[in-house]
């Protein structure tokens, strides 16, 4: 139970801080991710962000974002959560 009431708050925090104020780069986004998630392609790292954008253009919210991701690259949700905030503010 709590597992779960700190992925809500943790989302529902995502959802408070996800509109970013000024545009980045996709390089940002990279240098922000790729040492935390080495295990992760540099590709992977930017299809997944650049299906952020698409998806959340379209209507997704942060919590389905991170679901997307999370099943996308076989992530937690932690790491979902941060892949999706970053895309937001980077490359979004």
């Amino acid at each position: 139970m709590i597992r779960i009431a700190s992925v809500v708050a943790a989302l529902i925090g995502a959802v408070l801080v996800s509109a970013p104020t000024a545009a980045a780069t996709p390089d940002e986004y990279l240098l922000q991710l790729q040492d935390r998630y080495a295990f992760l392609t540099p590709q992977q790292l930017l299809d997944a962000g650049n299906k952020v954008c698409a998806a959340e253009s379209n209507g997704s919210i942060s919590p389905q974002l991170t679901a997307m991701v999370e099943d996308d690259l076989k992530v937690s949700t932690n790491t979902a959560l941060e892949i999706v905030s970053a895309a937001e503010w980077n490359i979004c």
